[in-house]
């Protein structure tokens, strides 16, 4: 008899393949045949499908109290049909004859069964386990009793010794914690709890910008201890220089007053102003930056599509609500680059909501994405010789020396709350990169 299978197709593939999902959104399509399923649970218009023997891994070396979870895919259905869901999916997995694939297709918005919704990436999670649980917390291993939390940073597990941040400044290492300025108090300073250590402590800027209590935090977006930057206003980094891949994440607060409409501004640079990211001011919804040495024209890229795989996201939150729960007030972003120097943006849910391909010193294409009224198309065209002064370069080191603006010009300076500021010197990955933007936002989000 042949065997029948799975087809599940959470969005266009972006990248390289992925085989790994702590959280459901990494992998965009994935097959595993019905004849692995090891039981089928419901909720309210979801179900859930557990596999056995579909995971990454055949042997694995736990701790004890660890344990990786099975395989198990959810997916969306009509409230109520529930139970008649399930009985099609083990109908079907168990007869013999007719068709062997069972399809449920978020882009083409199709599926084997009218019961399910498949209208958005949302009504499909693949969760494939890579990372031991404890079974106790259901939250990421921290290790045996000899390692246990020499990954964890500022109350972030960042999973392997790898994975850990060369540069994080967090609510853990802001002092003193009283809305004292660090322009104008000398005392006053972020350490950094990277792996850099001291050499990348903050202690000076230009402007004001206050170590809010986190009393004050609250009241401007944020759960925990922030930095509070007053307009035309940065602080001095010691110069952060790295080269090739890397992981950046940051924490943003934004209560809603002044800076819904326009953007969060430029967050960080260098003193030439060669380095700039990640918004401008006056754009909202849009990803761009520009890297060290270069004079083009930062690329810049819209959220608000779905496009090349990514996730439509609007950002800041327009709304005039003011209740937790109404409308957002932490935000925040995962910006990754890899070792082709394609670049990627994650918001606080794990979606990727920008991808920009590669434009490099080495490129003699370029991927141009065309829209007409019903759909993308991505040609790949020939450029000119690319120069330090073409547009939309995604090589260059990352230099960082200001954070808060970039350049001399703090007209496009942020003017918000910072919680959270870190650079990995790696590519952590799909995977990683996802589940650190969630684990950042369960921890700066405001509870009251």
């Amino acid at each position: 008899m042949s065997r029948k299978f799975f087809l599940f197709r959470r969005s266009d593939p972006v990248g390289p393949v992925k085989r790994v999902s702590e959280n459901g959104i990494d992998v965009s399509i994935i097959a595993i045949p019905a004849d692995q399923i090891a039981f089928i649970a419901a909720g309210k218009g979801e179900v859930n499908i557990t596999f056995n023997g579909a995971g990454v891994y055949e042997d694995s070396e736990l701790f004890v109290g660890d344990s990786i979870e099975k395989t198990n895919i959810s997916i969306s259905c009509e409230e109520g049909s529930e139970v008649k869901l399930i009985e099609k999916i083990i109908i079907f997995s168990t007869r013999q004859g007719g068709k062997n694939i069972m399809k449920f297709d978020a882009v083409d918005n199709t599926a084997t069964f009218d019961d399910v919704v498949v209208d958005s990436v949302s009504n499909i999670k693949a969760k494939i386990k890579s990372q031991p649980t404890e079974r106790v917390t259901q939250k990421i291993s921290s290790g045996d009793v000899g390692s246990r939390f020499k990954n964890i940073i500022g109350e972030i597990n960042f999973g392997t010794r790898e994975n850990r941040p060369f540069i994080d400044y967090n609510h853990q290492s802001m002092f003193p914690v009283d809305d004292t300025d660090i322009v104008a108090v000398a005392a006053a300073e972020v350490k950094n709890a990277g792996t850099g250590g001291a050499a990348y402590d903050i202690s000076g800027g230009t402007g004001s910008v206050t170590i809010q209590t986190e009393a004050t935090a609250a009241s401007t977006g944020l759960g925990q201890i922030a930095l509070q930057f007053a307009s035309n206003s940065f602080l001095d980094v010691p110069d952060i220089t790295i080269k090739n891949e890397y992981t950046m994440y940051l924490v943003i607060g934004d209560a809603g007053a002044g800076s819904s409409g326009d953007g969060f501004g430029v967050l960080f640079g260098d003193d030439a102003g060669e380095t700039t990211g990640f918004c401008k001011f006056g754009s909202p919804d849009e990803f761009t930056m520009r890297h060290d040495g270069l004079e083009g024209v930062p690329f810049r890229v819209k959220t608000l599509d779905r496009t090349s795989g990514t996730e439509p996201y609007k950002f800041p939150d327009r709304s005039s609500n003011t209740g937790i729960g109404e409308r957002q007030f932490c935000y925040v972003f995962v910006i990754r680059r890899d070792k082709d120097f394609n670049l990627y943006l994650y918001n606080n849910e794990g979606e990727l909501v920008a991808f920009v391909p590669a434009l490099t010193a080495a490129s003699k294409t370029k991927v141009v994405t065309e829209k007409t009224l019903d759909k993308e198309k991505s040609k790949v065209k020939d450029i000119p010789k690319v120069t330090t002064g073409t547009s939309d370069r995604t090589d260059g080191n990352l230099l960082i020396q200001q954070l808060g603006s970039a350049g001399s010009n703090v007209t496009d300076s942020f003017s918000g709350t910072l919680g959270r500021f870190g650079i990995i010197r790696r590519d952590i990955g799909d995977a990683s990169c996802s589940q650190l933007a969630q684990d950042l936002f369960e921890l700066y989000k405001p509870s009251t």
